[in-house]
């Protein structure tokens, strides 16, 4: 009996390790105080884009810059809706 336990034991907890560490490999990349963009690498970084441990880091702070939206008020010209701010067209 005791020799199954340790075995389901085992088990959870290799599991619980490995949904950890995936989780925090998920969000490694995250833009930097500053406002610099990073992605996650895959082979060589785009153009714009240098080796920063895991990732890839923009040369130049992003020059996207959000404003709050006020109610149901549309975005103004120029920007789009996301996530409950506007921000620059692409």
């Amino acid at each position: 009996m005791l020799p199954g336990m340790i075995r389901v034991a085992a088990l959870i907890t290799v599991a619980i390790t490995g949904l950890a560490g995936e989780a925090l490999a998920a969000g490694a990349c995250r833009p930097t105080l500053d406002g610099k963009d990073r992605i996650e690498r895959s082979g060589a970084c785009p153009s714009g884009y240098y080796v920063r441990g895991a990732c890839c880091e923009s040369f130049q702070a992003s020059s996207q810059r959000a404003a709050p939206t006020l109610g149901k008020k549309t975005c103004p010209a120029g920007t789009v809706a996301s996530l409950g701010t506007c921000v620059a067209a692409k």
